[in-house]
């Protein structure tokens, strides 16, 4: 399931000191005589809820309601971060269009300066402790993607999704004022961040960064390429421009 990607998956603790929440008060550890009951490091488990809470800006913590994965009663909530990979890239629940939303809206799709239409969107766990949105037409290639460069030891990340319309405007203006932590943006409806097939993923310089290598290796085969020559980053869902590419051997549109 797409839009929940953690159901029928099997996690491991990867903290010693996986400590257990109040569910009413997840902030809060429980206690018991005096000490805090935890999840064992290594234990196998299944998340069959999420919960989201905000940290400030953007940031949000991550809490997971776990059991074991061989079955029985529920451990409890413990935070996401305990767990082997911490969520990273993981879908937590859908974002459909409010009824009669605005072509400026958080679901409105644009390209080439065009209203193209609503779209549904994804939330999945991002690099920076915030939640990112991808549209669903291109949830599953991303997330086979990601889980392909799991099993072979890379974690692939996502630093920025779809993006709204005001989203867009704020980047983009930042970028013209030239203020600090801003990267070049295009015009407002005409990014392709706007029509879900644009994703900037944690490559940190690129260069031998292991995510990058193994993009530059395996993204065309799941459909994605470089687009952007100084914009490490920035991988579009291009399909048929990455058969392309694959045959060629090459990994962007520019080589």
């Amino acid at each position: 399931m797409t839009a929940e990607s953690f159901r029928d998956k099997i996690f491991e603790v990867s903290d010693p000191d996986a400590r257990l929440r109040k569910p009413d008060a997840l902030h809060e550890f429980i206690t018991v005589d005096g000490g805090f009951p935890k999840i064992a490091k290594g234990a196998k488990i299944r998340v069959d809820e999420v919960r989201v809470v905000p940290a400030g800006a953007r940031a949000v913590i991550l809490f997971v309601h776990a059991a074991p994965a061989e079955g029985g009663a529920a451990f409890g909530w413990t935070s996401a971060n305990n767990l082997d990979g911490r969520f990273l890239s993981e879908t937590i629940g859908q974002i459909p269009p409010a009824p009669g939303a605005s072509r400026f809206g958080p679901n409105a799709a644009w390209a080439n300066g065009a209203f193209l239409g609503q779209v549904t969107l994804v939330q999945v766990v991002g690099t920076n402790k915030e939640i990112e949105r991808i549209a669903e037409t291109t949830c599953s290639a991303f997330l086979d993607m990601v889980a392909a460069a799991r099993k072979d030891g890379v974690l692939v990340g996502l630093n920025s999704g779809f993006r709204s319309f005001p989203e867009q405007k704020h980047l983009h203006d930042g970028f013209v004022r030239r203020l600090p932590g801003f990267n070049p943006a295009n015009r407002p409806g005409n990014s392709n961040h706007q029509n879900g097939i644009a994703f900037d993923i944690d490559v940190g310089g690129g260069g031998s960064n292991p995510v990058y290598v193994w993009l530059k290796r395996n993204a065309t085969s799941f459909g994605f390429l470089r687009t952007v020559p100084r914009e490490a980053w920035h991988w579009e869902f291009l399909p048929d421009k990455a058969a392309a590419a694959k045959r060629r051997g090459v990994f962007s549109t520019f080589d």
